[in-house]
């Protein structure tokens, strides 16, 4: 993946948009909450963080929405939305993944694959612009933006197309929410990634979206890179359909897949946008593999306490806020949703206020969804 770059971004969070989260994120601001309406339908664990907008409609279109505006502002920020349309539309691929894809369809009676399965969203956006190159919707549940971002940027290398639109899309879902409940896996009072009074996951939703191109074309046209795409490490934990191998020793080899890819030693890495469920045994797991690849761990923070966890956009969203750290030379702090203190027996460094980093080259941001699907992408400064 030599030679590929981000070249624009797009996000809508339960905090706003790209910006806006950013800015959120750095002053510590959590968007999870209790939500009466969700109460009032009998939801035991009413707790969540959900996109409040008023141009993204509750319903089986929600997901579509949220693709089509997050698509429209990285297509913007890379400077590609003319009046006349997007140039070399034809050359243009979409690829994003999702968990649920097109939850609230499944909500009603009567419900088809077709009218909510997670391709969507992908198809979604190739059609609002009329895009002619590959469109592919991955479906590997929390790390799915990772292998949309990884699987856009070979798309790239390889000539498959010019210019590539990836990330990952999950509206808000009532199904998951109760799933997740009857596993036990929420916090009550929401999610406190790497404390000791951590206790489960907050359910989260929206969508990040980045563009990808080669260096070389984005010069040409003259747009300017936010970050470069190092390499993308994946391993399969082989273990349990929900919980992860203990001794965080899968999540580690995506760790050292995505290293040995980018070409990159251990040290180099500035900032680890962790996981971070907050759930005890996945940060403990990932604490764990975090220790084992780099001999003295870089900074790690987790931003689902602010945004909740997003499921198949979450490590998408998480591609948009470090290339926004890249670009400022910040590491943003490890927001939690309710008061608490880093786990000392965790054994790494928390990030609990916004860190200067001028020097920050590369971020590891890590993904790690059930079945042991582990992901870890790492991006850099241009």
């Amino acid at each position: 993946m030599s030679g590929i770059v981000i070249s624009g971004v797009g996000a809508l969070t339960a905090l706003g948009d790209a910006t806006t989260t950013w800015e959120r994120l750095l002053a510590g601001r959590s968007a999870v909450q209790r939500w009466e309406d969700l109460e009032q339908e009998g939801f035991g664990l009413p707790v969540a963080a959900r996109v409040v907008d008023d141009r993204v409609p509750d319903g089986p279109q929600r997901g579509r929405t949220l693709a089509r505006l997050t698509a429209a502002a990285a297509l913007s920020d890379a400077g590609l939305l003319t009046p006349a349309g997007l140039p070399e539309a034809s050359r243009v691929g979409v690829f994003v993944g999702t968990t649920m894809g097109e939850s609230a369809v499944f909500e009603q009676p009567g419900f088809t694959l077709a009218e909510g399965g997670g391709h969507v969203f992908a198809e979604a956006i190739a059609a609002q612009w009329g895009l002619g190159g590959p469109v592919r919707t991955l479906g590997t549940a929390c790390a799915a933006g990772n292998y949309a971002v990884g699987l856009a940027a070979r798309a790239v290398a390889a000539g498959r197309c010019d210019i590539a639109l990836a990330g990952g899309v999950e509206p808000f879902s009532r199904i998951a929410l109760v799933g997740f409940g009857r596993m036990r896996a929420m916090a009550p009072a929401g999610c406190q990634p790497f404390t000791s009074q951590r206790r489960g996951m907050s359910l989260g939703e929206g969508a990040g979206i980045v563009v990808i191109e080669s260096a070389l074309h984005c010069a040409r046209r003259g747009g300017k890179p936010l970050a470069v795409v190092g390499g993308l490490g994946l391993a399969a934990d082989a273990h349990h359909p929900t919980a992860p191998l203990e001794d965080g020793s899968g999540m580690a080899a995506a760790m050292t897949a995505a290293l040995r890819e980018a070409d990159n030693a251990p040290s180099t890495i500035g900032w680890i946008s962790a996981h971070g469920t907050g759930t005890p045994r996945s940060d403990a797991a990932e604490s764990l593999a975090i220790r084992s690849v780099f001999m003295d761990p870089p900074p790690v923070s987790s931003i689902k306490g602010a945004i909740g966890h997003t499921l198949g956009a979450a490590t998408a969203i998480e591609a948009v806020i470090a290339s926004l750290a890249l670009r400022d030379g910040l590491i943003p702090p490890n927001v939690s949703a309710a008061p608490g203190v880093p786990d000392p027996e965790l054994g790494i460094d928390v990030v609990t206020t916004p860190r200067e980093a001028a020097g920050l080259a590369w971020v590891m941001s890590n993904g790690f969804a059930f079945g042991g699907l582990n992901s870890a992408l790492i991006l850099g400064r241009p």
